[in-house]
């Protein structure tokens, strides 16, 4: 089931080429996506060593933006119902 909807996924961004600019609605699905299939057993510890230690992530760019990108599909996945 997973390998269809990863190939659904890829087949869909590759047909619109490298014209496609990742909006947020694309890039938190793909995030929490791969952040599942991890399966990191202490992802909320790193996330705030991360934030602890390493203030030099806060507005420094596109390293910023995948950190509250990755923030953001962690909280949305601890919320969700559905996850066993």
């Amino acid at each position: 089931m997973d390998s269809k909807i990863t190939c659904w996924c890829v087949s869909q961004f590759a047909t619109v080429g490298k014209a496609h600019v990742w909006s947020g609605d694309d890039l938190l699905p793909a995030f929490m996506y791969v952040v599942v299939r991890a399966q990191l057993q202490h992802l909320g510890a790193e996330i705030r060593l991360i934030n602890d230690f390493c203030p030099q992530v806060k507005g420094s760019g596109q390293i910023d933006l995948m950190f509250t990108v990755l923030c953001a599909s962690y909280v949305q996945i601890c919320n969700e119902k559905s996850v066993p």
